[in-house]
C-alpha cells in the first residue's frame, strides 16, 4: 500500500511541480481524466465536442477523478494542500528508502535519499540535506559515476557553505576539482580553486587537515631509483601532478620515505628548502636528502600548507598513458626511489713503493689513490708525517694518472731520471697528466680530473736520523730491526658531496742508508802493517756511483803510505748496481796503546767517508734526492759510517785469567771464592816502574743463578810494569744445580782489543744438589 501512495505521490508531485512550467509540447496522461460537463446542455451554451479543456476546466476535472479515484482519507488529506502533499511524500519515500537500505538495496535506497534532500533543501533543512546529499555523492564516488557525481555534489557543497563546515566545504570543492576536466567549464574549475584559495588565506581557528590525493598524485622519476653509499646525501627529484587549473604554491613541503626492508624503521620525512608553485599538470620538484640508513625506500605521503590548509596526498601519479613510466597502476608493486647500499669500501690509498728510499735526503713518496666506484671530486687529503719525517715546504707536491698495470710492467727496470728525480719512461702512465699542488695547513686539493682515476700523489719528505751509520764485522752478518728506519704517513681524505665520506689510514715508508759498511782483517803484511777490506753493500734499487772514500782512523790505527786515507788503489768511479757490493782496501799499522780515560778527547770510532751519486726511478724506490733548483740537483752525497777497529789480540796489553775452583765439588748454598788474575803484558810507555796504573774492574752475574757475596765492582792498582800480577777474588753462592756459567770479570775501562781472555769464551762449571740434611732422615 505504502508503495503505490508513494508512485502517485511522486506522480502527482512531478505533476504539480510542473504545472506552471508545462508546456504543450510535455505529455500528459489523459485517459485517467473523463471529460465531464455540468449544466443544461442548450443548443446555446453547448460546446463542440473537438474543443480543447481550459486549464480551469482540467483542475476541475481532475479533482472529480480524483475523488472516485482515492478511497483513503489520509491521502486525501496528503493532496488537499502543497505542504501536506510534501510532507506525506517525505514520510514515504524516507520509508521506502529505509526499505532499501535494510534490503541490501543500497543504491535504491540512496536514489531515494537525493529525492529527500531536494525537499529538505527546498525547505530549508540544510542539516539533513547535507546527511543525504553525502550518501548519494559516497554512491556516485563508488560506482564511478562521475557524470551524476558532478550533478549532485555542487548541492552537497552548498549545504556546507550555509552550515559553515569548512572542513567539508573544502573536501567537496577538492573532489570538484578531481572530477574530469569535460564536466566543468574552466571558469567554474577556477571559481572552485578560488573557494579553496580564499578559505585556506582566510582565519581558520584550526589548521584543517584536507586530503588532496585525487587532486595532487605523485611519483618517482623514470628510470633506476637514485643509488647512494651509507652517509651519502642526495637530492631526490619526484614528479608531482597537479589537478588545479591554476597555478598554487605548497608551502613546507614534505615527503616521507618508507623503508621496504624493515617495519622498524618508521617513516623518514624530508623537506623541501623552498615553497614550490605547481603549475597545473606535471612538475618535477627537488628534495635535499640527508644521509639514510642502508636499505630501499619508496615514497609514503607527500604533505604541505596552503595558508591554513595543511594538505596531504599518499596517491601515485596516474597522469601519463598506461604504458608509459609516468602512469602507476595501485596493483603494481611500488617501485623504489632511493637505494643506499651498505657500508663498502669507497677508496684505496697505499704506497707506490715498497723499497727503502735514502735516510736525511729528500724523496718522493708516492701515495697512490685509488676510487672504488665512487667519485672524489672535490676531495681534500690531510696529511700528517710522524716523528723524524717532515714535508719539504720548499718543493711543490705532483699529482699525476696512475696505472697500475703500466706500473708494474717497468717495474723491473731502471730509468734514467731528470732533475727533479722523475723518470722519463711514461709507460707507467695511462693518460699523462700531471699537475702541481701546494700543501696549505697540511692539507691538498685533488683537481677534478682526479675524480674517477687512480692518481698518484708524489709527496716531497725527508727522513731525518741524526745517529750515525754504525758498520759491522764480516764475521758477524748485519742484523736489522723491523722497525728500523721506518716512518709513517698518517693520512684523511675527506670526500663525497658534503665531504661527509671519511677514509683514514696510516701508511709505513721504510728509509735506509744507501750502503752498509762491514770490515775485515784481508792480511796481515811482513812489515807490521794490515790490509783492512771495507766491504760496501748497496741496500737500495737504484744504481749508485762511488766518486771517491777516505777514512778517518780512530785513535790506535795508523795509515800507511800517503796518509790521506784513500785506498790502497784507485779504481773510482765505482758503479754498484742494485743489491750488489764491492770491497775497496785501505793499508793500515797499529800505533800507540792508549788507555780509555786518556782517549776521551780522541775519536772513538773510525769513520768512513764516501762521496756517491745516485740513478734510480722514484716509481721503483731510492732516486736522486729532490732539488728545487738546477744547482742543487748536481750537489755531491756524502755517506759516513762509523767503524769500531779492535786491535789484533796477537798484542794485547792486559790478561785476564779464570783460577781454577780450590775444590771440584761446588754445592747448592755453598760459598765459593771466585779468583781471576790479572797481568800486564807490556810496560805503559812514558812512565817509570814504581808508577802504578789504577783501572776499575766489574763482576757480571747472572742473578738468578749466583749470589754475589763481596763487592761487585771496585778499584784495583796494577804496576805499570810488564809482568806486574794481581789476583780479584769474589766469594759467591750458587742458587741452582747443572751445568751454570760462572761469574765473569770485565775491566770497563779497557779496550777489549787490550785484553786476552782465559778462558776466551764463555764457559760452564757443574754444581751439584745440596746435600741431604738429617732432619728429613726417617730411622729405619
Amino acid at each position: 500500500m505504502c508503495l503505490s501512495y508513494l508512485k502517485i505521490s511522486r506522480h502527482i508531485m512531478m505533476g504539480s511541480d510542473g504545472l506552471s512550467r508545462l508546456s504543450p509540447s510535455n505529455k500528459i496522461h489523459t485517459s485517467v481524466m473523463s471529460r465531464t460537463y455540468s449544466g443544461p446542455t442548450t443548443s446555446d451554451n453547448s460546446l463542440p465536442r473537438d474543443r480543447p479543456m481550459r486549464l480551469s476546466e482540467i483542475h476541475v476535472a481532475a479533482e472529480h477523478a480524483l475523488r472516485f479515484t482515492i478511497s483513503d482519507p489520509h491521502l486525501w488529506t496528503s493532496l488537499s494542500s502543497v505542504e501536506e502533499f510534501e510532507a506525506k511524500y517525505i514520510e514515504l519515500t524516507k520509508g521506502a528508502a529505509d526499505n532499501y537500505h535494510r534490503s541490501w538495496w543500497k543504491r535504491h535506497g540512496v536514489v531515494l535519499d537525493g529525492e529527500i534532500a531536494a525537499i529538505c533543501f527546498k525547505h530549508g533543512n540544510i542539516d539533513l540535506a547535507a546527511k543525504s546529499y553525502e550518501k548519494v555523492c559516497a554512491l556516485f564516488a563508488g560506482e564511478g559515476w562521475h557524470n551524476l557525481l558532478a550533478e549532485v555534489l555542487p548541492n552537497l557543497a552548498e549545504c556546507q557553505k550555509i552550515l559553515n563546515d569548512q572542513a567539508g566545504y573544502l573536501s567537496s570543492c577538492v573532489r570538484l576539482l578531481s572530477l574530469d576536466n569535460g564536466l566543468f567549464l574552466r571558469k567554474e574549475r577556477q571559481a572552485f580553486q578560488a573557494e579553496v584559495i580564499h578559505l585556506a588565506y582566510s582565519a581558520m581557528k584550526d589548521p584543517v587537515p584536507l586530503d588532496v590525493s585525487s587532486l595532487i598524485t605523485f611519483s618517482g622519476n623514470p628510470g633506476p631509483p637514485l643509488q647512494l653509499c651509507d652517509g651519502d646525501p642526495g637530492r631526490l627529484s619526484v614528479i608531482v601532478w597537479s589537478g588545479f587549473p591554476d597555478d598554487i604554491t605548497l608551502e613546507s613541503l614534505s615527503l616521507t620515505l618508507i623503508a621496504t626492508f624493515s617495519a622498524d624503521e618508521g617513516v623518514k620525512a624530508i623537506k623541501c628548502s623552498s615553497a614550490p608553485v605547481l603549475r597545473p599538470g606535471k612538475n618535477i620538484i627537488t628534495l635535499d636528502l640527508p644521509p639514510q640508513k642502508p636499505g630501499s625506500y619508496v615514497l609514503g605521503v607527500l604533505t604541505g600548507h596552503i595558508g591554513n590548509l595543511i594538505v596531504r596526498s599518499h596517491s601515485f601519479s596516474k597522469g601519463g598513458p598506461p604504458d608509459s613510466d609516468d602512469f602507476m597502476n595501485y596493483e603494481k608493486p611500488t617501485r623504489p626511489v632511493l637505494k643506499v647500499f651498505k657500508p663498502r669500501p669507497l677508496v684505496d690509498i697505499s704506497a707506490a713503493i715498497s723499497s727503502a728510499l735514502l735516510m736525511n735526503e729528500p724523496q718522493w713518496v708516492g701515495l697512490v689513490i685509488r676510487p672504488i666506484d665512487y667519485p672524489l671530486k672535490g676531495a681534500i687529503l690531510q696529511i700528517d708525517t710522524g716523528p723524524e719525517l717532515v714535508v719539504e715546504d720548499s718543493h711543490v707536491i705532483e699529482i699525476e694518472n696512475y696505472s697500475n698495470t703500466k706500473a708494474m710492467e717497468i717495474a723491473p727496470h731502471i730509468e734514467a731520471e731528470d732533475s727533479n728525480g722523475t723518470s722519463e719512461d711514461v709507460s707507467s702512465v695511462s693518460t699523462y697528466e700531471l699537475k702541481q699542488l701546494v700543501l696549505e695547513n697540511g692539507q691538498i686539493e685533488l683537481p677534478d680530473w682526479a675524480s674517477n682515476v687512480n692518481t698518484i700523489v708524489w709527496l716531497p719528505v725527508r727522513a731525518i736520523d741524526n745517529k750515525l751509520a754504525r758498520g759491522t764485522s764480516a764475521v758477524y752478518p748485519q742484523r736489522q730491526s723491523v722497525v728500523d728506519g721506518m716512518r709513517t704517513i698518517a693520512l684523511k681524505l675527506d670526500f663525497g658531496v658534503a665531504h661527509n665520506q671519511t677514509f683514514e689510514r696510516t701508511i709505513a715508508v721504510h728509509f735506509t742508508d744507501p750502503f752498509h759498511i762491514s770490515t775485515r782483517v784481508a792480511d796481515k803484511c811482513s812489515a807490521g802493517s794490515l790490509l783492512l777490506q771495507v766491504i760496501i753493500h748497496s741496500q737500495v734499487k737504484a744504481c749508485l756511483k762511488i766518486d771517491d772514500a777516505w777514512l778517518e782512523l780512530q785513535a790506535g790505527f795508523l795509515h800507511v803510505g800517503k796518509g790521506d786515507g784513500r785506498p790502497v788503489s784507485s779504481s773510482f768511479p765505482l758503479i754498484l748496481a742494485p743489491s750488489s757490493r764491492a770491497g775497496i782496501l785501505f793499508s793500515i799499522c797499529l800505533g800507540s796503546m792508549i788507555n780509555k780515560g786518556e782517549s776521551e778527547a780522541l775519536p772513538v770510532d773510525s769513520i768512513l767517508n764516501i762521496r756517491y751519486g745516485i740513478s734510480g726511478n722514484r716509481s721503483t724506490g731510492a732516486h736522486a734526492p729532490v732539488a728545487g733548483t738546477s744547482e742543487g740537483s748536481k750537489r755531491e752525497l756524502l755517506f759516513k759510517s762509523s767503524l769500531a777497529l779492535q786491535q789484533p789480540v796477537l798484542n794485547p796489553c792486559l790478561a785476564v785469567g779464570f783460577l781454577p775452583f780450590p775444590s771440584d765439588c761446588l754445592r747448592v748454598g755453598q760459598l765459593v771464592s771466585m779468583k781471576w788474575r790479572v797481568e800486564r803484558l807490556k810496560t805503559i810507555e812514558n812512565t817509570s816502574p814504581s808508577d802504578h796504573d789504577e783501572f776499575l774492574y766489574e763482576v757480571d752475574a747472572n742473578p738468578e743463578n749466583w749470589m754475589v757475596a763481596g763487592r761487585k765492582r771496585g778499584h784495583v792498582a796494577l804496576s805499570t810494569k810488564q809482568g806486574s800480577r794481581i789476583v780479584i777474588t769474589v766469594s759467591c753462592m750458587p742458587l741452582i744445580s747443572g751445568y751454570v756459567r760462572p761469574p765473569q770479570l770485565a775491566l770497563p775501562c779497557e779496550y777489549d782489543a787490550n785484553i786476552s781472555c782465559t778462558p776466551p769464551g764463555p764457559h760452564l762449571v757443574c754444581v751439584l744438589p745440596p746435600t741431604l740434611s738429617s732432619s728429613y732422615c726417617v730411622p729405619s
